[in-house]
């Protein structure tokens, strides 16, 4: 699956985003918005997508920034997740 493809057939979790830069999205904006408010199924084509490692590391920066847009809830279930899943994520 392209990053084109799961933009589209998710288009609904980027709902006020500008339609025409959307394609332009950062693979960091991605996988926050799907974390955040994707479910199972977008989860899954994006690490179809991205690759399970680098979703891992994507997720493991965001986390560690003072501020951050990740709900609570998202940043204990996927770091439980990717420490799981991922042995690279642990160091």
């Amino acid at each position: 699956m392209t990053k084109n493809s799961l933009i589209k057939k998710h288009a609904q979790l980027f709902w006020y985003f500008d339609k025409t830069k959307l394609l332009e999205m950062s693979d960091e904006v991605l996988v926050e918005f799907i974390l955040n408010y994707g479910n199972w199924d977008a989860f899954c084509d994006l690490l179809k997508t991205l690759g399970m490692l680098k979703v891992a590391k994507i997720f493991k920066s965001q986390k560690a920034k003072k501020r951050t847009n990740l709900l609570p809830e998202i940043v204990l279930y996927f770091d439980l997740f990717f420490k799981r899943n991922v042995p690279e994520y642990i160091k």
